[in-house]
């Protein structure tokens, strides 16, 4: 049978259905990444023992645990001291590992 045959053997339903199943999916949205809004608590990495902290007052009472800083757009620069917590922005989550200075 040729391609001609096929298609005039075609109903309009019929070429709709393969119009439809030769469409490209639409693409997957793509999740945000964790500390983009000023809401978020972010999980630490697995086995991270300051994970156990699910607020800012438990974090920065342990001082083997460092907050991660929000990494959202703001008007200003976040003002972060040496463990990672902001005086003027929130912090999104709680690890043991130090926050990334600036420049490095």
């Amino acid at each position: 049978m040729n391609l001609r045959a096929i298609f005039t053997s075609l109903s309009v339903p019929g070429v709709a259905a393969l119009l439809v199943a030769a469409a490209p999916a639409p693409a997957a949205a793509q999740p945000r990444a964790c500390g983009m809004n000023p809401n978020d608590w972010c999980a630490a990495p697995a086995g991270d023992p300051c994970g156990r902290h699910r607020n800012v007052a438990a974090c920065r009472a342990d001082p083997a645990c460092y907050g991660r800083p929000y990494q959202g757009e703001s008007l200003v620069a976040c003002q972060l001291d040496g463990r990672g917590f902001a005086s003027n922005c929130p912090t999104v989550g709680c690890t043991s590992t130090p926050p990334r200075r600036a420049g490095r």
